[in-house]
């Protein structure tokens, strides 16, 4: 009896064991979602605008492809650890720096990570009380229940399904807002009108690394599918992340054209698209209706931007409870949070509801400058991390004595810290201070 027994709890455990082993494997195609659900969405509606205003023209487009190749050079830095150590870069500058050196990592990256998901809520909050009349108490108790619903899918464990219909999602708005954005530029005529030069000459290191800076941010996906888990096909995560920068690259470009031509060619116009306190995404469409493409095409696009953007927000929360996951595996963070997925979440999730529901109502009451400087924190801590990273990719190959990524990795250490320095000053001193939190937090767990 005991016997059979024996044997029918080992044919029940082989099926589950088979499940197991095929949810490892991933295509191509997985990645390439995965790390597409990350880079395209929250910046979407709201930095090519933003550039487009301070550069003028097809110039910005070159910002664009310049940031590209920045996130390209990062990849590279990921995938080679993860082939070489097959690490993540935190737990590969634990293993080569220190515990205190991937604590600051960790830190500022699950920081950024927090402070994107709320930039994120209280765009869709702006979106639906601005744009369609929502009430605002009203906007954010929607967004807090989206927030709620991510919540839940996390809980359930269905993560990566719905970031890859989070991905299908984006590139299906994407081609749709270029189209749209297309007919509304070549019908108003102003395609013949672009300038490959600034109006406004912008042609100075600080202007031009903080426009780098801020287009980088929308590429922060990538790490998503250039980590190699384990049991991964390498090749195919290699041409993930190819397709992934490749695909951003030339999105990225296209709209920023359609961008500046569909607000018009004019600067002053688009300053009095800011002082009528546009919400981000109708920023994009101020034009449509006037190029008899309709209301309703408008309202359509805007809807689906704020999806759009609180899918970003489930591919961010993913990616920073996955770090908050190994710093408090390694003491790093209150040991409790190691002990339940959903316990996790009250950082990941929670924290960027709460600052939501707080902030929300004060910043759609303002200029959508206020919004990009929710952006701009989040960038500087975001570039800040992976300057920590790059610096300690360097200093490991110091010590190998492999000179070539040492200098591919000092090489990229330089760029990242030219962003950070040639940001406004207000914002240095905010990252200042998230960096003095970082070293107190860590002598504190210490």
């Amino acid at each position: 009896m005991q016997n059979r027994r024996k044997r029918s709890a080992q044919r029940s455990k082989r099926p589950a064991a088979r499940r197991v082993g095929k949810a490892k494997e991933h295509s191509t195609v997985d990645l390439y979602l995965h790390g597409l659900a990350g880079v395209i969405g929250l910046g979407i509606l709201v930095i090519p605008f933003f550039v487009a205003l301070v550069y003028g023209g097809g110039f910005s487009m070159y910002l664009v492809i310049g940031a590209g190749f920045i996130a390209l050079l990062l990849a590279m830095l990921i995938y080679d650890i993860s082939l070489t150590h097959s690490h993540d870069p935190y737990n590969f500058l634990k293993a080569t720096s220190g515990k205190e050196y991937s604590f600051i990592f960790g830190f500022l990256l699950l920081v950024s990570f927090i402070i994107t998901a709320t930039a994120a809520g209280i765009a869709s909050v702006g979106e639906l009380s601005l744009f369609f009349g929502v009430g605002t108490y009203t906007s954010i108790a929607a967004i807090d229940v989206a927030f709620l619903i991510i919540w839940i899918l996390f809980f359930y464990n269905k993560v990566r399904r719905s970031l890859n219909f989070a991905g299908a999602l984006k590139i299906f708005f994407i081609l749709l807002l270029i189209i749209v954005g297309a007919i509304a530029t070549f019908r108003s005529g102003a395609i013949g009108s672009i300038s490959m030069q600034s109006s406004v000459l912008p042609y100075t290191p600080p202007v031009f690394f903080f426009g780098l800076l801020l287009l980088l941010w929308m590429y922060g996906g990538f790490e998503g599918a250039s980590i190699v888990y384990k049991g991964e096909d390498r090749t195919k995560v290699a041409k993930a992340i190819i397709y992934i920068i490749i695909t951003s690259i030339i999105l990225f470009s296209v709209i920023q054209v359609f961008t500046y031509t569909s607000v018009n060619t004019s600067i002053t116009s688009i300053y009095s698209a800011l002082a009528a306190n546009l919400p981000t995404a109708s920023i994009f469409t101020t034009n449509i209706i006037s190029s008899s493409m309709g209301a309703i095409t408008e309202d359509i696009l805007v809807a689906l931007s704020i999806v759009v953007i609180l899918s970003a927000a489930f591919a961010v929360v993913n990616a920073s409870n996955r770090t908050l996951d190994d710093m408090s595996n390694d003491g790093l963070m209150p040991k409790f949070l190691a002990k339940d997925e959903n316990l996790k979440l009250l950082v990941t999730a929670a924290v960027p509801m709460v600052l939501i529901t707080i902030f929300s109502s004060a910043v759609i009451s303002t200029s959508v400058f206020d919004y990009i400087a929710i952006i701009i924190i989040s960038a500087l801590a975001f570039a800040a991390a992976f300057a920590f990273f790059a610096a300690g990719y360097a200093a490991h190959y110091l010590r190998q004595k492999k000179y070539s990524r040492m200098l591919f990795g000092i090489f990229t250490a330089i760029l990242m810290i030219l962003l950070i320095v040639f940001s406004p000053v207000a914002f240095l001193i905010g990252l200042a201070i998230i960096l003095l939190v970082a070293v107190i937090g860590y002598a504190l767990i210490k």
